[in-house]
């Protein structure tokens, strides 16, 4: 598949997903409608979309199952936060004196920021709510400029993505929604997912914060496969892990 036709495919499955979600059911003529696609590229997108368990199919088209929409900054930032806070004091704990990093937009990645005492660093981050504690604590700073997302107060846009790409990281910390062995690393955002994949390849050293939770189960984008960053969890017995151990460092949170 050419690279024009994989964007135009992506766009597709997310009009699909956006119009379940409003719907809640569709058809196949509907979303035939909606796309300008044919019935059998319509019904090859549901079976595909189906295994990823973005939805469910039903005769005639298709309804929601576990389609995963990116939820509120409030409601995420509360949520597990005694497994982001041990993820997040670990993954601190890995940045050196003198280093350059990448740090991704996020509720995990946000509860690094008081654990983070090494000196001289130089930090860049598109998470508008990491912004202030980190130059109170006396860090350097950078902001990528773009266009704020309300939901998940992060930095997007090409101007971020075009920015990273012309940066080199000692180290990138990056969240995660999903983790799975097949899919790797996803999230529903596809503009946060070009970010985050940018940010791993401009790294030296990638690390993605996962919490148990988001094992086995898939968002809409992949930004990474499994093997392309270090996970930082706070359950590393967990039966996953033994999955993907052989494939990847696996860090576990403080205790």
């Amino acid at each position: 598949m050419e690279e024009g036709d994989e964007m135009l495919t992506n766009q597709r499955y997310e009009k699909i997903i956006d119009y379940l979600n409003a719907n809640t059911m569709a058809s196949v003529s509907e979303l035939v409608e909606i796309t300008s696609s044919s019935a059998p590229t319509i019904r090859r997108d549901l079976t595909y979309l189906e295994e990823k368990g973005m939805l469910e199919r039903i005769h005639g088209g298709a309804t929601v199952s576990q389609i995963e929409r990116e939820e509120d900054y409030g409601e995420k930032s509360v949520r597990n936060l005694s497994k982001k806070i041990k993820i997040a004091q670990k993954a601190a704990g890995l940045i050196e004196d003198g280093d350059i990093i990448f740090i991704d937009a996020g509720t995990t990645t946000y509860e690094m920021v008081p654990f983070i005492s090494q000196h001289n660093l130089t930090i860049v981050t598109n998470g508008i709510t990491l912004i202030e504690q980190l130059v109170r604590n006396g860090h350097q700073v950078h902001v990528l400029g773009g266009r704020i997302k309300p939901v998940t107060k992060a930095v997007v846009g090409p101007e971020v993505i075009d920015k990273i790409s012309r940066l080199s990281f000692d180290k990138c910390f990056i969240g995660a929604n999903a983790a799975d062995v097949m899919h790797g690393l996803s999230t529903p955002e596809e503009d946060e997912a070009y970010i985050k994949s940018r940010a791993i390849r401009q790294s030296r050293n990638a690390y993605a914060l996962v919490d148990s939770t988001k094992f086995n189960r898939t968002a809409f984008i992949r930004f990474a496969d499994i093997e392309d960053a270090s996970i930082i969890t706070d359950d590393v017995h967990h039966p996953f892990v033994e999955k993907i151990k052989s494939r990847t460092e696996i860090y576990g949170g403080e205790k």
